[in-house]
């Protein structure tokens, strides 16, 4: 181990460990079980599609700020919709949508083409979250052996009936670091402002991984 971990051969070996601490996945902590996201992803789906609603994630980590919060909601209502089994609502700029509704009724815009008022859908399920560790650096796997980094990112996951405001499903959801884009089904495209910084480190692969999970969770969850 001592001629191993020698000037020569140390930086071989290192990257040797951070691939093999790449190959952790993300994991549900409370899982409902149920067919993988990829196969989610293939089945030709004809059912009712719920409509949903990502509130902006609270931050409750002792790493980070508020804005990775967003970050994360905007990627998860992204990635909800990408999995074309739920309506998917915006709120987080709903005052945009009302705005141009307003400016629309102001008699500025041609009647034809104005967004009428009363239109806007009301969801029945509304996703809330907070992110309760965010971490670039974290213990695990092949970095009990040496000081390889792993990135590691949970996050706790509500489901709320908006009629009458039930919690109908919780669970918390985790992230590991692993390959950028290895696996991933519906957490893709650039990361949203107040991630960007994490671009193409082990952090953005925690990120997603975690997204990911979440999605498939949801998406698994029979609501």
């Amino acid at each position: 181990m001592k001629n191993l971990l020698s000037t020569k051969w140390f930086p071989l070996f290192a990257a040797l460990l951070f691939t093999v601490s790449a190959c952790t996945t993300a994991k549900v902590v409370s899982s409902s079980g149920g067919p993988t996201i990829q196969q989610v992803q293939q089945e030709q789906y004809a059912g009712p599609k719920k409509r949903i609603a990502v509130t902006a994630f609270e931050f409750k980590a002792a790493r980070g700020s508020r804005e990775v919060g967003r970050g994360m909601s905007d990627m998860l209502s992204d990635a909800l919709f990408n999995t074309n089994r739920f309506i998917v609502l915006e709120r987080e700029h709903i005052k945009e949508v009302i705005q141009e509704q307003d400016f629309g009724a102001s008699g500025r815009v041609k009647r034809e083409t104005a967004a009428p008022i009363g239109e806007l859908e009301g969801a029945q399920l509304i996703i809330r979250g907070s992110v309760t560790e965010f971490e670039p650096r974290c213990k695990g796997g092949a970095a009990l052996i040496i000081a390889a980094q792993q990135a590691c990112v949970t996050v706790n996951l509500r489901i709320v009936d908006a009629k009458t405001g039930r919690v109908v499903n919780a669970t918390t959801v985790e992230g590991r670091s692993g390959s950028v884009g290895g696996g991933l089904v519906f957490a893709t495209g650039s990361l949203p402002v107040g991630l960007g910084g994490w671009a193409k480190t082990p952090m953005e692969s925690a990120i997603r991984n975690c997204i990911e999970t979440a999605v498939q969770h949801i998406a698994n969850t029979k609501l």
